[in-house]
């Protein structure tokens, strides 16, 4: 018979246990079959072993799908515990008739703490104890390295009454040490009233890699006494160790204990692979069979030894003899001590690399998972789902999806001629794609952030409009730079703003400025360039090396950076209009340097891409389009978006997205955000609400209030979000969204036909200045002593002439105050409150903007939509004034320039305008409260 062998071990009083465990062998009932043919009475696994199972099969693919699917943010650790445990628990069950038939000696599994606990006694004794309860078998092993920490945690955990495997040993002090370890741990648990013969132990003395290292080390002497010694010293120290074992437990210190029915420590024998070639592949287990052992062997050495082991009772053999063979090495000056230490911390080592790879494994796996999956999305959106239901079947026959991935620009431009002709249709669909084509620059873009950090940059200033700085500012908002750089945005004109950002630099020298501008021509990111340019010039040579740009190719942006030698160029996706660019190098530089893991990211963006290919009834962007263009059809207008805390940045972003892309033309759908929730009742039927909650943030609240709104009938939109890195599903999500919206509107929502207007007129005003010297002087319409107003203003107050103004809403109109005003935290609590006010007191969708930031913005859907705003504009005479190196005008002539082309662009568009400026000196906050209407 092929497994004689194993018989014949077995008879000899040595236990066969498997030094493998894999979730194939105990489902299918090889296990089973090693119990019954081949002597197999026990089960060892380490982190190695689980990693090889799980990286190297599918069949734990279904449990992690499973896992995952119900907690997507489940930590890897706790995800490895459960598939561990899951088999480990699987294995006792087996194991368990052994238990029972041996009295408790055999049937045993082991499962090893975490290898990052080897240093930490107290960390060990914690989780041996948690592990033991958690996997609840009495056939279970925890097993324990042999470190110095490992020690005391030995004796604490065998006290506790939990069985031990102890791993790792290589030296004869070790194992006494340990053996000693687990008699105080009996000692213990007998004078706490314990049954000690409730308790097995092994101590796991670990072979073949002794010969490993000093077969080396005899090598590179190369004497003929050295090679007389290879292939002996692992044999010799096991048997040394067996020595040690028998004189230890036939001590009267452990009789005591025996006789109240204490086991032995067996040891056991751990590495028993050959790993030498030119050595038998059966050696160490052939040369060690004897009583009250145990070996535990991998696959390929109990195949060896069913197919030509060669058993007899050798571990006797040569016993005494033992020690003298290993005092040889003192002979040849090698350090028996230092290399068996060696040994056990490049053990501690690779089992804790191996746990790493693990969870990278794990990691890997659960990745893979929920990047197929997306955040779901549920509408509620009572009596308006049936259009919404219509027009996903009409987008299902009219193949949709497929036109869209296809460029088809006969989605929003009916006639194919007229959509060829189209520019913003023919080169504005490269976003479609850039999940998958930016992964190819995550990693570029990760070694350029480390090449930031290790150049000894310290911040990072984004000098940026729009499209350029609103993904950025959400990314620094939402993810912060724990693991990165911290980045500043800077889109605003106004000097305190400028002054501001420079002032709360620590170093120029150590600031990395990064010019972005899709056109390369925007007056705003060139004016911030030429300024703080010349500020760093002024302390450093070679200021070009400070300054990275960000543009399309052959861009004005592109040569001036060439010029000036900055430190890089990166040049975006040309086919991608700066709303959509979340994804491009607009969004994914300034990301990479504060630390955003874009595989993750781009990954989530992925399956959001995948699943919007889907037919439109199971499309996520399409469903989500259909809602917003049906219900705006319908007179819900107001898109109301709600977030957790967390990710409460993402508003700004979808803000642009949604109304530059669909207010013009004379229709519109109004993003609002941060406007905070209240009472249904004071809600007009104008509004949808999106909330955007982020699992495991603070949603109590806003949970509750959300349902008390949908409750009263309001349209609800949810979306689910489970991590941060969603974020990138929900950039693509609400792009499809946009971009199918606009279909039902009729536009196309690529263009922007109204936001240069604005620009026109400003440039008007700056040829003026140029001219001139000043900006043209209009008188206010009243005067009320530290306030002016402009515009239809009339009233002894300016609470009057703000109510006066107001008195032409009417419901579904909504009211957009446009600050020109610095960002401080008291001037938002100010404005917040002015806004807030106008809402409940007409139930009135408000927005509030800083100019001239919303102009790249909101700006399109103000001059675009059907003349539903009523607008409030507030300027002020800033403090300070920043000068433009190479400009005859400043900041502060700039941006009332801008202020006031706004004005011009929205009168000339028929809009109701009133205009209150702060003059010079006045706190500004206090002055924009003075505006509420009593």
């Amino acid at each position: 018979m092929p497994n004689n062998a194993l018989a014949k071990i077995s008879e000899l009083g040595q236990s066969i246990w498997y030094d493998n465990i894999e979730r194939g062998m105990l489902e299918e009932g090889e296990l089973t079959r090693m119990v019954e043919e081949d002597h197999v009475v026990g089960v060892t696994s380490n982190p190695a072993i689980f990693q090889k199972a799980i990286s190297g099969s599918t069949a734990y693919d279904a449990q992690i799908e499973e896992i995952v699917a119900e907690t997507p943010t489940i930590p890897i650790k706790d995800l490895y515990e459960k598939l561990a445990i899951h088999d480990i628990q699987m294995a006792a069950d087996i194991l368990h008739p052994v238990y029972e038939r041996t009295n408790g000696d055999d049937g045993y599994i082991s499962l090893e703490v975490s290898p990052t606990l080897a240093n930490d006694t107290e960390g060990t004794i914690a989780e041996a104890k948690r592990l033991f309860k958690t996997v609840s078998r009495p056939n279970l092993m925890i097993k324990i390295p042999a470190t110095a920490a490992g020690l005391p945690a030995i004796t604490a955990v065998i006290g506790s009454g939990i069985n031990v495997n102890v791993t790792l040993m290589f030296s004869l002090q070790n194992y006494i040490d340990v053996a000693n370890a687990y008699i105080a741990g009996l000692e213990k648990l007998d004078q706490a009233g314990g049954d000690v013969s409730q308790i097995a132990s092994v101590a796991s003395f670990f072979v073949s890699r002794v010969d490993t290292l000093i077969d080396k080390l005899l090598d590179d002497i190369g004497s003929d006494e050295a090679k007389s010694l290879q292939g002996k010293m692992a044999i010799a120290n096991a048997k040394a160790a067996y020595k040690e074992f028998k004189e230890i437990f036939g001590g009267d210190r452990f009789q005591k204990l025996a006789q109240k029915g204490a086991r032995v420590q067996r040891p056991l024998w751990a590495s028993t692979s050959t790993k030498n070639p030119a050595y038998r592949d059966v050696i160490y287990a052939e040369e060690l069979v004897g009583p009250d052992t145990v070996d535990t062997m991998p696959p390929v050495t109990l195949e060896g030894l069913k197919d030509h082991g060669e058993i007899r009772a050798s571990l006797m053999e040569d016993l005494d003899e033992a020690p003298a063979v290993l005092e040889k090495l003192s002979t040849l000056d090698i350090s028996y001590d230092d290399a068996t230490q060696k040994l056990q911390d490049d053990g501690v080592v690779a089992f804790a690399n191996s746990f790493v790879d693990l969870l990278k494994t794990l990691e890997d796996k659960r990745e893979a998972i929920v990047s197929r999956q997306v955040s779901p999305m549920t509408l509620a959106l009572k009596d308006n789902q049936a259009a919404v239901n219509v027009r996903l079947r009409a987008w299902d026959a009219a193949k949709m999806a497929a036109r869209i991935w296809a460029s088809d620009g006969t989605v929003w431009v009916p006639d194919p001629a007229q959509a060829a002709q189209t520019s913003d249709l023919t080169n504005r669909l490269g976003w479609l794609t850039l999940p998958t084509d930016m992964m190819a620059e995550a990693s570029s873009l990760a070694e350029f952030a480390a090449e930031i950090k290790a150049a000894g940059f310290q911040e990072v200033v984004l000098l940026g409009m729009g499209g350029s700085s609103l993904a950025p500012e959400v990314y620094m908002k939402t993810f912060g730079a724990t693991n990165g750089l911290p980045l500043t945005v800077l889109d605003s004109t106004n000097p305190d703003q400028v002054a501001a950002v420079a002032n709360g630099i620590a170093d120029l020298t150590k600031t990395l400025f990064i010019v972005s501008s899709k056109s390369g021509g925007t007056i705003e990111p060139l004016s911030f360039f030429k300024y703080f340019y010349d500020q760093v010039s002024q302390q450093k040579e070679n200021s070009g090396e400070n300054f990275i740009a960000i543009t399309d190719p052959g861009s004005g942006l592109e040569k001036l950076a060439q010029e000036k030698g900055f430190r890089r160029i990166f040049l975006a996706n040309s086919d991608v209009g700066g709303r959509y660019s979340a994804l491009t190098h607009f969004g994914l530089v300034p990301a990479a340097l504060i630390g955003v893991d874009l595989p993750k990211l781009l990954r989530r963006a992925s399956s959001m891409a995948d699943a919007c290919r889907n037919s439109a009834p199971y499309n996520p962007g399409l469903q989500l389009g259909a809602a917003m263009g049906e219900l705006a059809r319908q007179g819900r207008d107001k898109l109301t978006f709600f977030t957790s805390p967390q990710i409460a940045a993402f508003g700004a972003w979808a803000e642009q997205l949604i109304a530059e892309s669909l207010g013009k033309q004379g229709v519109g759908i109004l993003p609002v955000v941060d406007e905070g929730i209240i009472q249904p009742a004071f809600y007009g039927h104008d509004r949808v609400f999106v909330y955007l909650r982020l699992a495991g943030d603070d949603n109590v609240a806003l949970d509750g209030q959300v349902n008390v709104l949908e409750a009263a009938g309001h349209p609800i939109i949810r979306i689910e979000m489970d991590e941060l890195e969603d974020l990138g599903q929900e950039f693509f999500r609400w792009e499809i969204a946009t971009a199918a919206a606009g279909a039902i509107l009729k536009i196309n929502p690529f263009d922007q036909p109204n936001v240069e207007l604005a620009k026109i007129k400003a440039r008007e005003l700056m040829a003026q200045f140029e001219e001139s010297g000043a900006l043209p002087a209009e008188a206010p319409t009243i005067d009320y002593d530290d306030i002016d107003a402009y515009g239809p203003a009339m009233g002894a107050t300016v609470p009057e002439a703000l109510r006066a103004f107001l008195s032409s809403f009417i419901p579904g109109n909504y009211i957009a105050i446009m600050a020109y005003l610095p960002y401080t935290a008291d001037i938002d609590a100010a404005l917040n409150d002015l806004r807030l006010t106008l809402r409940t007191g007409l139930q009135a969708a408000t927005t509030v903007g800083y100019g001239p930031r919303f102009l790249h913005s909101t700006g399109q859907l103000h001059k675009g939509d059907g003349n539903n705003g009523l607008f409030i504009q507030i300027t002020h005479t800033p403090a300070t004034d920043v000068e433009i190196p190479g400009e005859k005008y400043s900041f502060a002539t700039l941006v009332a320039a801008q202020a006031q082309g706004d004005y011009n662009a929205l009168q000339q568009n028929g809009r109701r305008l009133i205009r209150f400026h702060i003059e010079a000196g006045q706190d500004l906050a206090a002055a924009i409260r003075k505006l509420i209407p009593v």
